[in-house]
């Protein structure tokens, strides 16, 4: 039998590809291991834990997991800021409760809002619209199918000339629609610059929910919807510390949160936090198609859910 000896270049191939083999081997073991402790420790853990078998039960456990959620955060706020990656922290908050029934109120794309029990609102539901653009498919459809009396705020100069504010407003089915060039504020959490509203070169005027509503003397919001790009977190902060939730009786809050930067990922953080003690809880999420950065967060005050329902899930608070 004659041995051939093999080329420099072919041993360095065989060598390469043993090394390749022993590492996957390697690899695949230490997975493999890594799982199976995984499956092992969980099974420790479930031991204890009775299965869920009742909605009450699944309902708590939902509570339960944002409550721990937001715990950590509250413990150590900046380690769990770092902790979270970029591209999971719309994924971080969902859905705890479920309404008897929801509706997308506005167009099929970015602009549409989910609403929750509208059939609860009553005749002429009062609907507060911050941030409209030149997209008014969710305000014009809560006019026409549910009769609302929307108003809608945007003091952008653009939307100022193409909207032009009618003191009878504009009729739209059995609802009423009615622009004012008026943002919502404060508008930075920056000391001296609360109210410093500027687009597009031009000082525009901004004011708080509570200003707004005394205004027009309402003693009632059944929907506030928020989406200004950014402008959220300082006005949240703003109608939380005020109040103005309570006091204006809001049912639904649909807001469009925004990501641009890590502080404003802890801001919207502890903004959940604070609202969850409010009784605010998220029943719809929706990410933007644009942008992962940004988000639709629907939440609903519970004792305005349960009005609708039998039983209560009842509601968190948040341990800080």
């Amino acid at each position: 039998m004659i041995y051939r000896v093999p080329s420099p270049k072919a041993l360095v191939t065989m060598t390469f590809s043993l090394v390749l083999i022993f590492s996957f081997s390697a690899n695949c073991s230490r997975t493999e291991q890594t799982l199976a402790n995984y499956i092992h420790n969980k099974n420790n853990r479930y031991q204890e834990v009775m299965p869920l078998r009742s909605i009450e039960k699944i309902q708590e456990k939902r509570l339960a997991i944002q409550t721990s959620v937001l715990k950590d955060f509250y413990n150590n706020p900046e380690a769990f800021i770092n902790q979270i990656p970029k591209k999971e922290r719309h994924y971080l908050f969902d859905a705890v409760v479920d309404p008897q029934v929801m509706i997308r109120v506005g167009r099929l794309g970015d602009g549409g809002k989910w609403v929750c029990n509208p059939h609860l609102l009553g005749e002429h539901p009062i609907v507060y619209s911050f941030g409209v653009g030149d997209d008014i498919s969710f305000d014009t459809d809560m006019a026409g199918f549910f009769g609302a009396q929307v108003y809608m705020f945007d003091p952008n100069p653009v939307v100022a000339k193409a909207l032009p504010p009618l003191q009878e407003g504009y009729s739209c089915g059995a609802g009423h629609l009615f622009y004012f060039p008026i943002g919502l504020g404060p508008v930075s959490a920056e000391k001296g610059h609360e109210w410093d509203l500027v687009i597009k070169g031009k000082k525009c005027q901004a004011k708080s929910l509570l200003d707004i509503a005394r205004s027009f003397n309402h003693n009632r919001i059944d929907i506030l919807k928020i989406d200004i790009e950014g402008g959220e977190f300082a006005a949240l902060d703003e109608i939380i510390s005020s109040g103005a939730l309570t006091s204006l009786d809001v049912k639904m809050l649909l807001v469009e949160f925004h990501f641009w930067n890590s502080t404003l990922f802890r801001n919207f953080v502890d903004l959940i936090g604070r609202l969850t003690e409010n009784n605010y809880l998220i029943y719809r999420k929706e990410f933007n198609a644009h942008n992962i950065k940004c988000a639709e967060y629907a939440l609903v005050k519970l004792s305005f859910l349960n009005s609708g329902q039998t039983e209560e899930p009842g509601g968190p608070k948040a341990n800080q």
